[in-house]
């Protein structure tokens, strides 16, 4: 037995795919490609669900993923970006502006906040929808920034 219990073919024109994650619910999976396209797939049937597009993505290892709540799909750019579409709607919602290229990301399992690392050697912490400060209007967002310490 090779392990494979479901196969999709994703590379219609060939694109790479650089990065596949399980949403968190565990109903969906998460594919960015080097078609400028993270796509959103159903994990049972390989239905596609949703696609999301307006970041530049055609060559880098780039990482993709959803808030902890699946209400969003979060994606780095090779434009030291941060884009963030809504789930369902597919369109951005807010994009993010790097202080540099960074290639990783990762959400917190219970809030909204999202760590970059960037080419720079910097760890970005962002914080959003007013969660440092409760008087902090809906998708304002504030960033905190540390160096990877010397070995």
């Amino acid at each position: 037995s090779s392990g494979i219990n479901a196969e999709w073919p994703l590379r219609p024109g060939g694109e790479s795919i650089t990065n596949v994650c399980f949403s968190n619910d565990n109903q969906s999976v998460i594919v960015n490609s080097t078609d400028n396209t993270v796509r959103l797939i159903d994990k049972t049937s390989g239905q596609l669900l949703n696609d999301y597009t307006g970041h530049v993505h055609t060559k880098l290892q780039l990482q993709a993923v959803s808030w902890y709540d699946d209400s969003a799909i979060l994606s780095v750019c090779e434009k030291s970006k941060v884009f963030i579409w809504d789930l369902i709607g597919g369109e951005v919602k807010q994009t993010l502006e790097l202080p540099a290229l960074s290639q990783t990301l990762s959400v917190h399992p219970s809030r909204y906040q999202l760590l970059t690392g960037d080419i720079s050697g910097q760890i970005n912490l962002w914080i959003t929808k007013g969660e440092r400060n409760p008087e902090k209007q809906e998708g304002e967002k504030s960033m905190s920034m540390w160096a990877l310490p010397p070995r």
